[in-house]
């Protein structure tokens, strides 16, 4: 038995879907988990161009940029989950698209790998559904206590979510940020300023300014809110958002420049969600109403933002949140509304 052989009765009996398409778009292989996932039947793609096999739905059309993506523009492997319509249900997709070459290294296809994650992903959903709950239970209690910041654990949740995107779009930071860091990511933000329940309401709630002493018990929750979770990650099943609850707590003021608190860490030393963290927090306190100032128009907290990227912010990190600027506003002015 040949290579080729063995090769084609492996692919044939794998749970994943194997789909492999020539460089000229045409479908050369398929078996039949992948048939089954995309509810096809084979003589309907093998030996046909993929652009006319998925075309009919445009839910589909983020699936088909990856594979056309593949085929026509990348050399190299990539991950990604994606939605798959196949006219009566949605599915959820791992796709992976790999490069077949030549004896001489020239790309001469591409293969899809195919899992169906669906009943995974709604696992998944209903579990951080849960999570939340409990964790913006416990966030909004710390923030009843502060009458300065209504609203703004959700919107900064939303923006740091929206920067994180626009960085994995973008490539940024591939080593970090994935899918799964994006969504553990929005589920700890709630709990940045988790240690402020230490902070006395008279500080807490100050209309004027804070003298040097009290900005010194002010500036304690970033350390005590990293030592509560921390001391929760023990004593409970470990959880990833946790860990980056923990980095997120502690270290969001700190400063690109080593200026912050409350370790003086200072560029890519200050963990990646609190460098996006950085941002969100100044950013909606800037903009948001406190009982000690109006808020601030756009258009300047914008510009202070952009003065000091690279000394208080990631610079990468402040590009990807002007990308998204619209994307921030949108959400600001949404939750403002429900507020």
């Amino acid at each position: 038995m040949n290579n080729e052989l063995i090769s084609r009765n492996i692919i044939r009996d794998m749970s994943d879907g194997v789909v492999a398409i020539g460089m000229d778009g045409v479908i050369t292989l398929i078996n039949d988990s992948a048939l089954g996932i995309l509810d096809k039947k084979k003589d309907e793609l093998l030996g046909k161009k993929f652009a006319k096999c998925f075309f009919e739905f445009e839910e589909n059309d983020g699936f088909n940029q990856c594979v056309l993506n593949a085929i026509y523009h990348s050399g190299e492997s990539r991950k990604t989950i994606t939605s798959y319509f196949t006219g009566s249900v949605t599915k959820k997709l791992y796709l992976t698209t790999s490069y077949m070459q030549d004896d001489d290294g020239n790309k001469v296809g591409i293969i899809l790998i195919l899992d169906d994650i669906t009943k995974t992903i709604e696992l998944q959903e209903r579990l951080i559904k849960n999570q939340m709950g409990t964790i913006m239970t416990i966030a909004e209690l710390v923030e009843s206590r502060d009458g300065n910041t209504g609203g703004h654990i959700k919107r900064t949740a939303e923006y740091v979510k929206i920067i994180a995107q626009q960085l994995y779009e973008d490539r940024q930071f591939p080593e970090t940020i994935d899918l799964k860091f994006i969504r553990d990511l929005y589920t700890a933000a709630p709990l940045h300023d988790v240690g402020k329940i230490n902070i006395p309401d008279v500080i807490l709630n100050k209309p004027g300014k804070l003298t040097d002493e009290e900005f010194e018990i002010m500036k304690s929750h970033a350390a005590t809110g990293r030592k509560l979770l921390s001391d929760a990650v023990a004593a409970t099943e470990h959880s990833s958002f946790l860990d980056i609850a923990i980095d997120m707590a502690g270290a969001h003021h700190e400063r690109f420049d080593g200026k912050g608190y409350p370790d003086h860490i200072q560029g890519n030393n200050i963990p990646l969600c609190a460098r996006i963290m950085a941002i969100a927090d100044v950013f909606d306190a800037l903009v948001s109403k406190r009982v000690y100032k109006p808020g601030m128009p756009l258009e300047k907290a914008y510009a202070i933002i952009r003065e000091e990227s690279g000394t208080h912010f990631d610079p990468i990190c402040t590009e990807a949140f002007f990308k998204a600027q619209k994307k921030i506003e949108e959400v600001l002015n949404r939750l403002n509304g429900e507020n």
